[in-house]
């Protein structure tokens, strides 16, 4: 039988692996975790099992001699990795908790590599996966898996191929996450860890997280409200073993635990985030910025012809619609600056934030969403959110003209 966590002592590091019907995998990941260069008494191994039917509890039985290892089970009730992790967290005696996704092989700097990090205190930290991506190409072979994980990874960085898929938005901020707007929307349980006490006072993961994605990084956001800050520790690297995902299947699990996130944290960071994120935008928001720059210039101009009546319950998209529209309900707008001007020089109406291309409004709100031809200038996949938005929350949707202008300072 595998070993009871407790019996030589706490360990300082617990690894936290929930699993379901990957016993190859499985046994690989756990081969991995047995050649750290972390003492052996420092660390357990925690399998938190989300009712597999295979042969899981063989191979974790099969590891007692090489890890102080640790098995705890679950009905199969559906996917409830979180639930699982709870589990296996609850039986865990280390002061730092490390979640690592069976099929991950693991450096032999991994979990040391997550010890360091935590020096201080108030971390959550974000180990490094070389593989993980959305894009087959950029995957890990199963060819390239005969190497041990240390010598793949020192042949993937000395390549600059299969790096992490979050790689170019850690490279934007300088490794230095901790001051993006939104640093958890980085923690995927893939391999993170967190000091267990943090864990435990933040409530761990959320059970109404039933299925694909989300929980991890509904946790991350509630380790932010309590102040603890992001790191990315490089060096606590792993090669996630290749195997078929199907991102279309899963994107209904995906929307619909976005949508759980907002309504459990109201707030425009977590919207922008998450929209971004389920559009796969992240990596182009510096294509976006460059178009809002000329979104900016084409705002500011003014139309020269007749002014609209909008008619009964309308929102308008875009403060430049302001000057062409007698009226409006409400008027939203995705720049700072331009909503802000717009608010002095129209103090009628309100003028909203529009983060992330979305609004807090129940679908069908108003009889009709007027959208500024300005927006155009936005890349097509942004216009298209604007469009999705505004069909959204309105029963008719219409551009304004793109009439001909004149620059507001030559009026």
């Amino acid at each position: 039988m595998a070993e009871r966590p407790g019996e030589h002592g706490a360990p300082e590091v617990s690894v936290v692996i929930p699993t379901y019907n990957r016993a190859r995998e499985l046994d690989r990941t756990l081969r991995s975790l047995a050649h750290q260069d972390l003492p052996r008494d420092r660390y357990e191994v925690i399998v938190a099992d989300d009712g597999s039917s295979d042969d899981t509890r063989l191979v974790v039985e099969s590891h007692a001699g090489n890890l102080r290892i640790g098995y705890v089970y679950q009905e199969d009730l559906g996917f409830r990795a979180g639930q699982a992790r709870n589990l296996g967290a609850a039986r865990a005696e280390g002061r730092i908790l490390v979640f690592l996704d069976s099929g991950m092989l693991a450096s032999r700097h991994l979990l040391s590599g997550h010890l360091a990090a935590h020096e201080g205190g108030g971390r959550a930290v974000i180990g490094y996966i070389f593989g993980y991506d959305h894009d087959p190409a950029n995957r890990v072979s199963h060819d390239d898996l005969g190497e041990p994980p240390d010598e793949l990874i020192d042949r993937f960085t000395l390549s600059g191929r299969h790096r992490d898929m979050r790689e170019p938005c850690y490279r934007s901020l300088g490794d230095d996450i901790d001051r993006y707007a939104a640093p958890w929307i980085f923690y995927w349980t893939g391999n993170v860890s967190v000091g267990a006490a943090d864990f435990h006072l933040a409530g761990g993961f959320d059970d109404d997280f039933v299925g694909w994605s989300g929980e991890d990084v509904e946790l991350g956001r509630r380790l932010y409200e309590k102040g603890l800050k992001f790191t990315l520790a490089r060096g606590a690297a792993c090669v996630e073993i290749p195997h078929t995902r199907d991102l279309a299947a899963l994107r209904p699990s995906y929307e619909k635990h976005a949508a759980l996130l907002l309504r459990k944290h109201m707030d425009p960071v977590v919207e922008v985030s998450t929209v971004c994120w389920a559009h796969e935008l992240h990596p182009r928001l510096a294509e976006l910025r460059a178009a809002s720059r000329n979104r900016i210039r084409l705002a500011r101009l003014r139309p020269s012809g007749r002014r609209v009546d909008p008619g009964p319950a309308t929102a308008l998209f875009g403060a430049d619609c302001l000057y062409a529209v007698n009226g409006g309900d409400l008027c939203v707008e995705p720049v700072p600056g331009l909503a802000q001007e717009a608010r002095r020089n129209h103090p009628g109406i309100e003028v909203l934030p529009l983060h992330g291309f979305r609004t807090m409004l129940e679908p069908g709100t108003f009889d009709l969403c007027l959208l500024a031809p300005s927006l155009r200038a936005y890349p097509r996949w942004a216009v298209e959110l604007l469009e999705s938005e505004a069909a959204r929350i309105g029963r008719r949707v219409r551009w304004l003209p793109a009439a001909e202008t004149v620059p507001s300072e030559e009026r």
